[in-house]
C-alpha cells in the first residue's frame, strides 16, 4: 500500500508522519477480499435486506409516534463499481395523508461505510450510513525516536466518538462529525429536518 508521508525536523529528533486515509483502508480491505460474482451477489443481497429492515423500522417507529403512514414500494436500478447494475427497492411513504418521505438506496460501495440510504423529505435529504464498529477514521505512525520502545507511536483516530457497534447511523451533516445510531429515539429529530 502506498503511504503519504511528511518529514519534519523537531528539536533533536526527526518526525515521520505516515497517514493512511480512509480510501486506502477501503481499497486494501477490498483488495484482500476476492471480488467474485458470489461475493458481489451476497453484498447486494445483504444491502437489499437492510433496505427492507430500515423501511420496516422507520414505518413502525413513525406509527408508534401516532402518525398515520403508508408505504409504496418502487423497484429501482443502481449501477456501481465493481458490482455493475443491480436492482433494489425505494420506499415512498405518505405520512398523515400529505407528507411524502422517500427511503432511497444510495449505494453499497461507499468510502468509509458499508452502505448508504438517503431519506428524502420536503425540506431536504438526510443520510443513513452503515458503519463497522469504530466507524471510519485515520490511522498512522509517528517516529518518536528514543521516547518509545521501538521508536514508533501508532495513532488510530476515529471520526466519530459514538460508533460503538456495527449498525446504521444518521449522519447529521449540519454539524461537524456528528452521527446518531438509527433508532426510535432519533425519529422525531429526523422528521423535523425532513418536513
Amino acid at each position: 500500500m502506498d503511504r503519504r508521508s511528511v518529514r519534519s525536523q523537531l528539536p533533536g529528533e526527526e518526525l515521520l508522519i505516515s497517514i493512511k486515509m480512509i480510501l486506502e483502508e477501503l481499497l486494501e480491505s477490498e483488495k484482500n477480499m476476492s471480488v467474485t460474482k458470489e461475493n458481489i451477489e451476497n453484498k447486494i443481497g445483504w444491502f437489499n435486506n437492510e433496505v427492507v429492515r430500515i423501511k420496516n423500522s422507520f414505518q413502525l417507529w413513525i406509527s408508534e409516534l401516532g402518525h398515520q403512514i403508508t408505504a409504496q414500494e418502487v423497484e429501482i436500478t443502481k449501477t456501481e463499481e465493481p458490482s455493475g447494475t443491480y436492482k433494489t427497492k425505494q420506499f415512498d411513504f405518505i405520512m398523515d395523508g400529505s407528507v411524502k418521505i422517500s427511503l432511497i438506496p444510495y449505494g453499497i460501495w461507499i468510502i468509509g461505510a458499508k452502505g448508504r440510504i438517503d431519506i428524502h423529505g420536503p425540506s431536504g435529504t438526510e443520510k443513513l450510513l452503515f458503519f463497522a464498529t469504530g466507524g471510519p477514521g485515520v490511522s498512522g505512525e509517528i517516529n518518536v525516536g528514543r521516547e518509545s520502545e521501538n521508536g514508533i507511536k501508532k495513532i488510530n483516530q476515529g471520526y466519530f466518538d459514538n460508533v460503538d457497534e456495527e449498525n446504521w447511523y444518521w449522519y447529521d451533516d449540519s454539524s461537524y462529525r456528528k452521527v446518531a445510531k438509527f433508532s426510535k429515539e432519533i425519529i422525531n429529530s429526523l422528521l423535523e429536518r425532513l418536513q
